[in-house]
């Protein structure tokens, strides 16, 4: 029997076990597909690339932009190792903003145009639904100039596919597990002292990812079962079973 395949899923600024929660419905799918997780964190040591199927690169509070942050110099060169090895790569948040500036986009400060909360976006792919889907940034990216465009809101690129490399501004992998990580990590804060400038709460935002919990995990499902048929993960005819 041919061993199962392997996904790295990076996390930030958190241990192993947190990342496995982090991973949110990406984790689910994987289990479900027969596709093996292996959690790790930025700024540790990582497998070598070669040794892995596919690597996803998950959120985080820093910037993908902002090179001063101690562990962004040694993710970038992972990234690039993985590549060169034609490791495919799908990025979420920071990491679709991380993967498109090492694609040769760019990744920025949102400037105003930061999203929060379920937002609708327009699609141009079958992979993607029109939504809504969980936002959650102050920072964005700009797709690589040879990338397809998959996905856009008002505000900016929301998706993005590059060969077998996918990037995402939103975040499909929102569980009510992942989402409690989230609000104790900002409780008494300064991000929370902005939430009624965003027009958000704590509560009401838990309240959504619960009532969203199964349609975002079947419409995730659906999203990453693209991904995993184009990254080699699945075999090409792999029919959603959500």
């Amino acid at each position: 029997m041919a061993p199962s395949p392997t996904l790295l899923v990076i996390g930030h600024d958190a241990s192993p076990e947190t990342v496995r929660v982090q991973s949110g419905t990406l984790g689910s799918w994987a289990r479900e597909r027969g596709i093996t997780v292996i959690p790790a964190v930025a700024g540790t040591e990582l497998p070598d690339p070669s040794t892995v199927d596919a690597v996803a690169v998950l959120g985080s509070v820093q910037g993908a932009w902002d090179d001063s942050v101690p562990w962004l110099a040694s993710e970038i060169a992972y990234l690039e190792r993985a590549m060169a090895a034609d490791v495919p790569v799908l990025g979420i948040c920071f990491g679709g903003q991380l993967l498109a500036r090492v694609l040769g986009g760019s990744a920025n400060p949102a400037d105003g145009r930061h999203e929060n909360g379920f937002r609708s976006i327009t699609t141009f792919c079958d992979a993607i639904d029109e939504g809504p889907w969980m936002e959650f940034h102050f920072d964005s990216f700009t797709a690589p100039p040879t990338a397809e465009v998959l996905a856009r809101s008002e505000r900016c690129d929301q998706a993005f596919r590059l060969g077998h490399h996918l990037g995402v501004q939103f975040h499909p992998e929102i569980t009510p597990a992942e989402f409690e990580i989230w609000a104790a990590r900002w409780t008494g804060s300064p991000l929370e002292d902005r939430f009624d400038e965003l027009g958000i709460t704590t509560a009401g935002l838990r309240a959504e990812v619960a009532e969203r919990a199964e349609s975002s995990r079947v419409r995730s499902w659906r999203l990453f079962d693209d991904f995993g048929a184009r990254a080699g993960l699945l075999p090409t005819t792999a029919e959603a079973r959500a």
